[in-house]
């Protein structure tokens, strides 16, 4: 808290020495170091931006993590990777400052809720700044959001996109959409090819605009927060009903190689023809042109799920302790499975989120039958058209 109060209390000096941002911005940082479902919810400040802005640098602060999306959009013009735990400390702040002073930045766009990207923004000396202001944040949230020259309340009742588009108004963007966006690698179509073709072998058929000629159904193996995981026995069961109705089908478990081991125990209990093991054998920025070949996804709230949104993939979502107010899939085809009948639930919110279970059942994801998964999917595979998204 003291480099806040030091910060406050010479506020007045800072704001006087960045002096005035021009009318129109022409180097604009956004600065989002959340994991990968949160930049795929950031991709419409990054599209909008450049509509209103085309002439403008725009630079985005990000994660190693996200950088090959990053890298791969055609928004963005500048990658800056950076890592959170390196921020920590009056060195840590230090080092944000001088990093955000390289970039001579007239603009920052905020979307991490952190009292010291507020701080160092500030001392940067940059005239323009904006951020997101967390509807949980306590008293140095608030203090910090004083440091701002516009800050946008985030409100439980509206999609995350949504405030990110109102902060954007205070910039001079009118409207704009909420619909996420990502685009592959140059080279993924081959690389999908030869894993679909080795996998499926004479099945494969003739490729038809991406899609093959069996139902490939997607289910993402796990997620970065344990609490939202549907686990191995409820993926063991939902691919097992999946193969009695669908014996043509075939399941592609997505994952990243930390979950490849996981998978292959999944893998194990099921007919050894009729799994794709896909974990670690994509990289990020290849993993949506597999995305766009699935006849329907199965996944939790997590990144993938989004990635397959943001390419307009069927998709059945078990959302579990997540706010669908807040976040969701929004494509076309989309089936949200959720419990409404918990009073614990929803306790995930994009600004507060739990990784356990506070009364240790996980009802919100063990509540949601393996057979209801699985049937949702299987509908989205006969006939998409007929399912309204929420």
């Amino acid at each position: 808290m003291f480099y806040l109060w030091l910060t406050w209390l010479v506020s007045p000096l800072l704001r006087c020495i960045a002096g005035r941002a021009p009318a129109e911005p022409q180097r604009i940082l956004v600065i989002q170091m959340a994991k990968i479902g949160d930049l795929l919810c950031a991709t419409p400040v990054f599209r909008e931006i450049k509509a209103r802005y085309p002439q403008a640098h725009l630079a985005v602060m990000a994660t190693a993590q996200n950088v090959p999306l990053l890298r791969t959009n055609l928004r963005v013009d500048e990658v800056i990777v950076a890592e959170a735990k390196t921020f920590r400390g009056l060195g840590g702040k230090w080092r944000l400052i001088c990093l955000l002073r390289q970039g001579h930045y007239d603009t920052v766009v905020c979307l991490n809720a952190v009292a010291a990207y507020a701080v160092a923004a500030l001392w940067a000396l940059i005239p323009r700044r904006l951020a997101v202001q967390s509807n949980f944040g306590g008293a140095s949230h608030r203090l910090a959001a004083r440091l701002w020259s516009e800050v946008e309340l985030h409100r439980g009742d509206r999609l995350i996109q949504e405030t990110y588009l109102a902060l954007l108004s205070r910039l001079g963007i009118a409207g704009g959409h909420v619909d996420k966006e990502v685009f592959a690698v140059a080279g993924a179509e081959a690389k999908v090819d030869v894993l679909l073709g080795v996998q499926l072998g004479g099945l494969l058929g003739e490729l038809n605009h991406g899609q093959v000629s069996v139902p490939l159904i997607g289910i993402g193996v796990s997620s970065a927060n344990r609490l939202k995981a549907l686990g191995d026995e409820k993926i063991i069961a939902i691919a097992r009903r999946l193969l009695v109705v669908r014996p043509t089908a075939r399941l592609v478990l997505i994952g990243s190689a930390d979950d490849k081991s996981e998978a292959l125990s999944i893998a194990a209990q099921l007919p050894a023809a009729a799994v794709i093991n896909a974990c670690g054998t994509l990289g990020i920025a290849e993993l949506p042109t597999l995305l766009q070949r699935l006849t329907v996804f199965i996944g939790v709230d997590s990144g993938v799920t989004y990635m397959a949104d943001a390419v307009n993939t069927p998709i059945v979502s078990v959302a579990g302790p997540v706010d669908m107010q807040e976040t969701r899939p929004l494509g076309d085809h989309v089936i949200i499975l959720q419990r409404t009948d918990l009073p614990c639930a929803p306790c995930s919110h994009t600004f507060n989120a739990p990784y356990t279970c506070r009364v240790g059942t996980r009802a919100c994801i063990e509540g949601i039958d393996a057979r209801q998964i699985a049937d949702a999917a299987l509908a989205l595979c006969d006939d998409p058209s007929e399912i309204s998204a929420p």
